[in-house]
């Protein structure tokens, strides 16, 4: 018996090749793209699941909570680690992080690797395993990945050998305790070595220091211990060892958190340090990987309804053989086991072919969207995707077999031998799912060109600087940036084609050596709090960059005060307007009773120093002193020939520092790349759209074309009366174009919330204009229109002598 039913059900999908194709390609494509977007959403959320005391480790962040804002920091003293664990019950291990990138010489191979110092519990609560050698770190010791071991030792064993590593001006060496294995690309954590914390250069001068916050803390709780009873016992801690904070907070108005505390610690758990602000990690992606899990289940969705909808009106038209068997004694069970067989079919070649077409697209997918291979077919192997797959193959099989042969199955067996056997008088079921499918559509034609128009704002958005026209240069750890700085202003200040150089600690965006990084100084005037970005420059930033100077001066290398003069931002002068400093211009102010005196030299225009996602900050700039060397050089050039420029600095630079890696790039694209996700969100969102229209089409062609077929005698009777072909297409095609317009009255005001919401997360950001729902209408209404008119073009053409031949 089951080999019959398999037997009819290829006859069946072979006799309507044409409805097969339209179920089998829409299903397949759809179960393409969902299964890219899921591959791409589950290794997001696999990040930090490889360890194994992972349901125990947290990351330890701060909150303030000022009168007008609260602001969050992942960044601790030196001191606060080893005290909490002392002073904090529920701890069973606690360490330290701290970033130190630096340079690694072994030999006359030297390269700058990510080096992290850390407390010697590190890896006794983080799981990265050992390759080779000892696990433990003492003072003279450190770490290396099986990459680094490659590279500086090749094919030898490199346990036991010496390397050096730039601290600061200086070289120490250390030898090479154990190897361990690659960091998974799904780590938050990233290092290429690893040393003691007390090694760090700034170790001596901070480990007492409990206002200067550089460097992380993780700790593992004890079975049982909840994050909310650490952060209860985190209020008294804060209040201890903060307490002068607390009290200026406090004066100034400050809020209290839920335990009543101004200063709150908390906890972060070890899976959430990817998707969180409170992470080096900027992006807050979670929101995001939640909407591409949507736009795949809504493929799937979409593809389902049209899977349903055909199969449910070629069911229909199957009506007498369905009658024919019900006489020959049929039971409801087998009529449905029939149909739903024909449906499982149906979806198996689907499944088949969609993951086909994954296996080949992959590849591409990767390159397009992500840049590098970062998600592999291998993936779908894991049983949780396994189990999905089956789920929906079974659950769409059912649907789409079940319910015809359950409509089927109740009509009286003399209805159905003649035919008369309907889904409902006004085919109610069936509109429902073709309104559902365009109110999606809708949504995403919406969404994509909301999207759109926040990204070419965000791209033509004037930042108040020189983008196109300054090379950014960053300085390398083992060189001297004064000194680099210096010998390229002697190259290059005879070049006609280069204006000006300067230096600073920040970069704009983010440039070639992925880094990013920001300070922020806090003191007091007239005993109220105030605050800034914290940047150091070197002569001529401001005419490099193109600032603006609305009152004072630049830095000025004939005044040897400048040493201890401040540029400071429009932003930040209100700041010290709001104090009742009358002219900032001028205004000469301590920092603090003992540090030296500083004045104000100028003010520049406010300028985005940072990202649009972010509000211009208040930011002071002071010229960089000896112990503190630039990270960044800028070099202005003239416009017309960008490349040519770039050519000349280049070799500037590999004379003035030889053997170094030119990692230049103009600001723009730097700039750019802070809104890299962004763009890769609007890539993901066109092409869910793209493939959302192409399926609902191809089902509503379908649908539309069996709807024709049934209405076939109608037709030739219109005909025979008198009805003109153009009246009759437009008869047809008005009823599918009601479902239409009725979704995109249904999609708009969803669609208007969504985008909304989404554009709350941008400090800038684009009004939603009401010609963007008309337009996605249009275009629903347009490509509906152009989909069915086809099919009804054609039926209305058709001789009345054929439709009626059977009568």
């Amino acid at each position: 018996m089951f080999r019959n039913y398999l037997k009819i059900a290829w006859r069946n999908i072979w006799k309507a090749k044409q409805v097969s194709a339209v179920n089998i390609i829409g299903l397949a494509v759809a179960i393409a793209g969902a299964l890219l977007l899921c591959i791409t959403v589950y290794r997001e959320f696999s990040f930090d699941n490889f360890h194994e005391k992972k349901d125990y480790l947290y990351q330890v962040y701060r909150e303030e909570f000022h009168a007008d804002k609260t602001e969050s920091h992942s960044n601790m003293s030196f001191p606060l680690g080893p005290v909490l664990k002392a002073e904090v019950p529920g701890i069973k291990a606690l360490t330290r992080l701290a970033n130190g990138a630096t340079v690694m010489k072994v030999g006359e191979t030297s390269q700058t690797i990510g080096l992290r110092y850390v407390d010697s519990a590190f890896l006794d609560m983080f799981t990265f395993p050992g390759a080779s050698g000892s696990h433990k770190l003492d003072m003279n010791s450190v770490l290396i990945s099986e990459k680094m071991a490659g590279i500086f030792f090749k094919d030898q064993d490199p346990v036991g050998k010496t390397v050096l590593l730039r601290a600061g001006t200086e070289w120490k060496s250390y030898t090479v305790a154990g190897v361990l294995k690659n960091v998974p690309d799904n780590s938050s954590i990233r290092f290429d070595a690893l040393a003691r914390l007390e090694t760090h250069p700034s170790y001596l001068r901070d480990r007492e220091s409990w206002g200067n916050f550089s460097l992380e803390v993780f700790v593992q709780l004890n079975p049982g211990v909840s994050p909310e009873s650490f952060e209860r016992r985190g209020k008294i801690f804060m209040e201890k060892h903060y307490a002068e904070d607390v009290q200026r907070m406090k004066a100034a108005g400050a809020r209290k958190d839920k335990f009543g505390g101004v200063l709150h610690l908390g906890l972060l758990p070890i899976r959430e340090i990817h998707f969180s602000e409170h992470s080096n990690l900027q992006d807050a992606k979670k929101p995001i990987l939640y909407m591409l899990l949507f736009i795949a289940a809504f493929l799937l969705f979409i593809a389902s309804i049209n899977f349903l909808n055909l199969t449910l009106a070629r069911a229909f038209t199957r009506a007498k053989e369905v009658g024919m068997r019900k006489t020959l004694g049929a039971a409801r069970s087998q009529l449905v086991l029939q149909l739903c067989g024909e449906a499982l079919v149906l979806f198996v070649i689907s499944l088949a072919l969609g993951l086909i077409i994954t296996w080949f697209v992959l590849p591409h997918y990767n390159s397009m969207f992500f840049s590098k291979a970062v998600y592999s077919f291998s993936i779908l192997l894991k049983p949780k995707f396994l189990l999905g797959i089956l789920a929906a193959l079974l659950l769409i099989s059912f649907l789409a077999g079940g319910y015809p042969a359950w409509v089927l199955s109740r009509t009286h067996t003399l209805l159905v031998l003649k035919g008369k056997v309907s889904s409902g008088k006004t085919n109610y079921f069936r509109n429902t799912l073709i309104v559902t499918q365009f109110v999606f559509s809708c949504l995403l034609i919406c969404g994509t060109i909301i999207a759109w128009q926040q990204m070419n704002y965000l791209r033509n958005r004037p930042l108040g600087f020189n983008t196109h026209e300054v090379v950014s240069i960053p300085v390398s750890p083992d060189l001297n940036g004064h000194q680099l700085l210096a010998r390229l202003r002697a190259e290059l200040e005879q070049q006609p084609d280069i204006l000006s150089l300067t230096g600073s600690s920040n970069n704009f965006g983010r440039g070639l050596d992925g880094s990013q990084s920001t300070s922020i100084i806090n003191f007091q005037l007239f005993d109220k709090d105030v605050n800034g970005h914290w940047q150091a420059v070197d002569y001529d930033y401001v005419k490099t960059m193109d600032l603006q100077l609305v009152a004072g001066k630049d830095f000025d290398r004939s005044m040897g005060l400048d040493s201890f003069g401040f540029v400071i931002n429009e932003r930040m002068a209100k700041q010290l307007l709001a104090l009742g400093i009358k002219e900032p211009v001028g205004y000469r102010f301590r920092m603090d009773s003992e540090g030296p005196e500083y004045h104000i030299n100028g003010i520049v225009k406010d300028f985005h120093f940072k990202s649009l996602h972010e509000e211009i900050a208040p930011l002071i700039m002071h010229l960089n002193q000896q112990d503190e060397r630039p990270l960044y050089i800028f070099v202005k050039t003239k416009p017309g020939n960008l490349p040519a420029s770039m050519k000349t600095i280049e070799a500037a630079f590999k004379k003035a520092a030889p053997g170094q890696a030119f990692l230049a790039s103009f600001v723009n694209e730097n700039t750019e790349k802070q809104y890299k996700f962004e763009a890769t969100l609007m890539k993901i969102f066109i092409s869910g759209a793209v493939l959302t229209i192409i399926i609902s089409c191809m089902g509503l062609f379908a649908i539309a074309m069996l709807a024709i077929a049934r209405r076939t005698k109608e037709i030739g009777i219109r005909k025979v009366l008198g009805a003109s072909a153009a009246g009759i297409a437009g008869l047809i095609a008005a009823d599918f174009l009601k479902l239409v317009a009725l979704a995109i009255l249904i999609a708009t005001p969803v669609a208007w919330y969504v985008m909304s919401e989404w554009l709350k997360g941008y400090a800038y950001r684009i009004g939603i204009s009401w010609w963007v729902f008309v337009l996605a209408g249009l275009l629903a209404v347009l490509i509906a229109a152009a989909t069915i008119s086809f099919q009804s073009i054609r039926a209305a053409l058709v001789n009345p002598v054929k439709s009626l031949r059977s009568e």
